[in-house]
């Protein structure tokens, strides 16, 4: 009796043992989860014996064209099927027969170009079907039939151009029908044949230019229905039946208008998107049935008129690049307004007191505003809720101050792509909540001390397409100051206490400008803490690798600068292209003689010229290293030889010509010029008169002198202090910050053989930062030949002019 059991035991065994095959040889099988992975590039065909216990099988990334019938045979439990990546160009009908239980067949990313009908027969657990990525050009009747658990059809990214009447039905539990870029170029009535339980239908960029009334009828659950992005001119009942439709989105289609029951029974839908489309008028009761709307696109339509009153409780419009010549009805509960680039005529004082719930509100590119090149004080009364204002492309030439003072909560400020010129210490006193600064493409060419301080919230300010020179000391404040964007200026100096009193600045834009040099301790105050800089770029620069570098290079060799991004040097020739901090540091040289921080003469300027006659305002600097100069106009321009501003021109030799004068031109100019070492100032006062062209010389004022001392050794010299000052000695102020020069630093040798004291004193001030220019001549002492034929050209035209008009009379 005990044999007869065990020999039935064995023979048990030995069955279920059977059942189960070994795992081919061009696959990798998983006894955890019963599945197997045949991922062999060179396979061409579905492996043989395949475990009988397989649930899911990935054949991926190989050779195989086609799957015949008898192919999955033996595998009843088989739910999920990935055939992804593969060369697959047919599936034969019969092929799913043997896989009952399948749940998930993934076959996107193949070459198939047809499904026949049939091909998903019998497999009634089937809920998803992937397709994306392959060549099909048509679905026909009988492929997505009778299938009650199809949740899921993704048939994206093909070359669908038709789909049959009949191709969808009784699919009562679908969820999502995903049919975007394909060719389809119409959806006819039948289509999709009730029930559908889609929630989702997903047709955009397609051709689609015609959609049949009643055409989407079937999808009563529908939740979401994309048609961006196709050829549809018309609605006329499109949207028929869609009772439950929240989202839909029809951008960038060709619709020219609206009919009144184009949204009728739509009582649910909460965003419509109209946007990039031809509406010329929307008039008439065409919101009137969206009771649940808060969400309104119709930007870049061409509108002239919106009269159709909108739903009451509508939070978000968008009606920007469109024609309104007027402000149409608007809800008194909106939220959000964009009405940027329109040709608004008018906006009058209180225009939206009666929505004071508005707190993000678009007036870009503004026609009223374009013309008066301003904001009338009292457009923005009553916005007490207003955090978000957008006043780009305006060509505003300042900051509108008075209009922005009746806002009181204002955290986002936008006026990039304007004309504003200089920064005024009264333009933002009232806006100490601002957080983000927007101020890019404007003609700022400066950043001036005391600007921003009543800024005390700001966390970004972007400065980024504007022509600045000159970045002052202590330009940035703010204990919350995290992002500036200083990147495409034409940036030459930058002051090494710019960052002293914004030490949370993380992130820093520095890229594609005109700095040749940094001083050494800019970046310290963002990293005295230890923490480092999450993000800086200083990318497409003339970096000059010499003596103006040689402190930072000491400073981006320690710990502190570790994260910095590498800085690569343009010259001189011989380290063009290497990285500053593998640069030795006795490589940094200077060809000087001795070292001097600017020195400037005036002498020569024209005092007064006549209207319409030309002047040339003289900046004659020593300096060694070379300095950079700068010009300021008395209206706040600030100008260097590679700036380019209409009627002002800087030549090499730091003059500055004014090339046909104008009342605007009179007043004091002023001359910086900059090396590491320090900075020196010089004034000259130009009149403007119509009286004949007298030439004198002019007085010239300069700053008083500074303080501090510190020696540099000279090549072959013993280093030590000084007595006291010298007759070519030059002074280096420490005030207010940690400076390069330090008790007990170690000094440096210079080329020329003899020592520089900064005991030295100088008329000019000087602050110990400065830089060299992108034109290694532009500070040359001397005015070299063509920069005197310029001078004489401009400054003798109007006059040659005068003669030779008179001797035509006579």
């Amino acid at each position: 009796m005990f044999e007869d059991w065990r020999i039935l035991i064995l023979f048990c065994v030995a069955t279920s043992l059977a059942g189960v095959r070994a795992c081919p040889p061009e696959c990798t099988c998983f006894q955890e989860v019963p599945s197997v992975q045949c991922n062999t590039p060179t396979l061409d065909h579905v492996p043989m014996g395949i475990p009988t216990n397989t649930t899911l099988l990935q054949i991926k990334g190989t050779e195989l064209r086609e799957i015949k019938k008898g192919d999955l045979t033996g595998l009843p439990l088989l739910k999920t099927l990935y055939l992804f990546d593969n060369k697959l160009q047919t599936i034969e009908v019969g092929a799913f027969d043997d896989i009952p239980a399948i749940q998930t067949i993934e076959m996107g990313s193949n070459q198939m170009s047809d499904l026949p009908p049939g091909l998903f027969r019998g497999c009634g657990e089937l809920q998803s079907v992937v397709g994306d990525g392959n060549r099909i050009t048509r679905i026909q009747v009988g492929v997505f039939n009778d299938l009650p658990n199809l949740q899921v059809v993704r048939l994206g990214n093909n070359r669908i151009e038709t789909i049959e009447v009949g191709a969808f039905s009784n699919l009562s539990n679908s969820i999502v029908f995903s049919l975007e870029n394909n060719h389809i170029r119409e959806i006819r009535k039948g289509v999709f044949r009730a029930p559908q339980g889609a929630t989702q239908i997903q047709l955009q960029n397609n051709n689609i230019s015609v959609i049949e009334p009643g055409a989407l009828s079937a999808f009563s659950k529908i939740y979401m229905l994309l048609l961006d992005n196709n050829a549809l001119s018309t609605l006329t009942g499109a949207l028929q039946g869609l009772d439950n439709a929240e989202i839909i989105s029809i951008e960038s289609n060709q619709i020219v208008a609206l009919a009144e029951n184009t949204f009728q029974g739509l009582h649910k839908l909460r965003r419509l998107d109209l946007s990039n489309n031809q509406i010329g008028a929307i008039t008439g009761q065409v919101f009137a049935n969206l009771s649940s709307l808060n969400f309104l696109d119709l930007h870049n339509n061409k509108l002239v008129r919106m009269d159709s009153p909108l739903p009451g409780g509508i939070g978000q419009v968008l009606l920007s690049s469109n024609m309104l010549s007027e402000v149409p009805p608007l809800s008194g509960a909106l939220d959000t307004l964009d009405l940027s680039h329109n040709p608004l005529q008018s906006l009058v004082q209180g225009q939206f007191s009666h929505i004071p719930s508005i707190t993000t509100l678009g007036l870009s590119g503004i026609k009223y505003f374009i013309e008066k090149g301003t904001i009338d004080a009292g457009v923005f009364a009553g916005l007490g809720r207003l955090g978000t204002l957008n006043l780009a492309d305006n060509r505003l030439t300042r900051v509108p101050s008075e209009a922005l003072g009746k806002i009181n909560q204002l955290d986002t400020l936008n006026l990039s792509g304007n004309e504003i010129t200089t920064l005024h210490p009264s333009d933002f006193v009232n806006q100490t909540t601002i957080m983000t600064l927007n101020l890019s493409g404007n003609n700022l060419t400066s950043v001036p001390e005391n600007v921003l301080d009543k800024l005390s919230r700001i966390q970004e300010i972007n400065l980024s397409g504007n022509p600045i020179v000159y970045v002052g000391p202590r330009a940035f404040r703010g204990e919350q100051l995290f992002m500036v964007h200083l990147d495409h200026t034409k940036l030459r100096i930058i002051d090494g206490t710019a960052f002293n009193e914004s030490v949370e600045v993380k992130s820093l834009r520095l890229n594609n400008n005109y700095l040749q040099f940094l001083p050494g301790g800019i970046y310290e105050p963002l990293t005295f803490y230890g923490d480092l800089m999450e993000l800086e770029d200083m990318t497409n620069n003339p970096w000059k690798c010499d003596c103006q570098m040689y402190e930072y290079a000491q400073y981006v060799r320690t710990p502190a600068a570790s994260a910095l991004t590498t800085l690569e040097c343009a010259g001189p020739g011989n380290l063009t292209g290497q990285i500053l901090r593998h640069v030795p540091l006795d490589a940094l040289k200077c060809d000087c003689s001795h070292f001097s921080s600017p020195k400037i003469e005036t002498e020569g300027s024209s005092p007064s010229v006549p209207i319409g006659h030309g002047a040339v305002l003289k900046c004659k600097v020593t300096a060694c290293p070379e300095a950079a100069v700068i010009w300021t106009t008395p209206t706040g321009v600030s100008l260097t030889s590679d700036s380019q501003h209409p009627g002002l021109s800087v030549l090499s030799d730091g003059s500055l010509v004014v090339v046909s004068a104008s009342s605007e031109d009179s007043g004091t100019y002023s001359c910086m010029a900059v090396n590491y070492l320090g900075k020196a100032t010089a004034t000259v006062n130009l009149r403007v008169t119509n009286e004949p062209q007298v030439t004198t010389d002019v007085a010239t004022t300069s700053t008083g002198p500074t303080e501090g001392s510190t020696t540099r050794p000279t090549e072959g010299s013993t280093t030590g202090p000084t007595e006291g000052p010298t007759e070519e000695s030059t002074t280096i102020p420490t005030e207010g910050r940690t400076t390069r020069l330090t008790e007990g630093r170690t000094t440096r040798p210079t080329e020329g053989g003899t020592t520089e004291s900064d005991e030295e004193s100088t008329t000019k001030t000087t602050t110990g930062i400065g830089t060299s220019p992108y034109d290694s001549q532009s500070t040359a002492p001397d005015t070299n030949t063509s920069d005197r034929a310029k001078v004489s050209m401009w400054a003798t035209f109007p006059l040659m002019f005068t003669y030779a008009v008179m001797f035509f009379l006579m």
